[in-house]
């Protein structure tokens, strides 16, 4: 595996572009699916040759918008064998994209209004006004999408075992992450008004991803995010694994960098100890009601006979 770091300051014109042409799927994706609770309905799944936003109910019949990033083209296609394709290349700006992608789904049958604000983004220029962004570094794409699929299976690994409601990793296109989270299973009330919080910050939960990196932190890292959060969590610091992953109080979050994931003998492994310390540490400051269950190990053999 090619192990490339992309500080978010070398490649941010075409992160940045990348990030607001997936916003405008996702954002079609949630005016048009049914609502799941923690806004599991605009997570978007990652696939060998890129992102997609998977099955998305339309006007009779579904359809789909999927980012090839090998092939560096956008598919849009509904299941009755309407398809447009949307090529991208160096020099397509996020207007002439979002003017593209509104008349591919016209041509399929799917029209779609959707907000055309940036969610969750510094800049808040309107797609259908913004020519500012339009960069596409073609190497640079291929190393997100390889740190992704790096990303997908260390998180995988430690998510997969846990039993009750998790949501295993798949990208969010808000904050350009790709996350999955355990649910305790019960209820944790939000105090603010906000509406992306309201209906995220409902229920006991730990949140694990992976980001590239954005304006405010250069280096991409992977996460984990108790809610509700909780005070006092640096002083349990000495539990946490591996050695180079810390704490950071100013974002109430556990951060382990790409980089130094990739300093250790096993890369994968080190995410896991991340993630499993700090699943530790959440448990012994806030023990859940059902925690022996939620983590009682599975009994599947070593190897399946049929």
């Amino acid at each position: 595996m090619e192990k490339r770091i992309l500080d978010y300051t070398e490649w941010q014109d075409t992160a940045d572009t990348l990030h607001l042409f997936l916003q405008m799927a996702g954002k079609v994706k949630v005016e048009r699916s049914t609502k799941r609770p923690e806004w599991g309905h605009v997570r978007m799944p990652l696939t060998i040759d890129g992102i997609g936003t998977g099955i998305i109910p339309g006007n009779g019949s579904s359809f789909e918008i999927y980012f090839n990033l090998r092939q560096h083209h956008v598919d849009v296609q509904n299941t009755d064998g309407g398809k447009s394709r949307i090529p991208i290349e160096d020099g397509l700006s996020v207007a002439d994209f979002y003017a593209q992608l509104m008349s591919a789904l016209d041509y399929i049958g799917m029209a779609t209004e959707i907000n055309t604000t940036p969610q969750e983004f510094y800049d808040e220029a309107p797609f259908e006004q913004d020519n500012k962004h339009h960069s596409w570094d073609r190497e640079a794409v291929a190393a997100y999408l390889e740190n992704l699929h790096f990303a997908h299976r260390s998180l995988s690994r430690f998510l997969s075992p846990f039993r009750g409601k998790v949501d295993m990793p798949e990208f969010f296109f808000g904050t350009m992450d790709l996350s999955g989270s355990v649910f305790a299973g019960q209820a944790a009330p939000y105090s603010g008004t906000d509406m992306v919080g309201v209906n995220c910050f409902d229920e006991k939960f730990v949140e694990y991803g992976f980001w590239p990196g954005d304006v405010r932190m250069s280096k991409p890292a992977f996460f984990g995010m108790p809610y509700p959060f909780i005070p006092g969590i640096e002083s349990y610091a000495s539990m946490l694994k591996p050695d180079r992953a810390e704490f950071r109080t100013q974002m109430s979050e556990f951060i382990l960098t790409l980089e130094d994931a990739f300093s250790y003998p096993d890369p994968e492994q080190a995410v896991v100890d991340m993630c499993r310390s700090s699943f530790e540490i959440v448990q012994r400051m806030d023990r859940w009601a059902d925690l022996d269950w939620i983590t009682e190990p599975l009994t599947y053999p070593a190897s399946p006979r049929g």
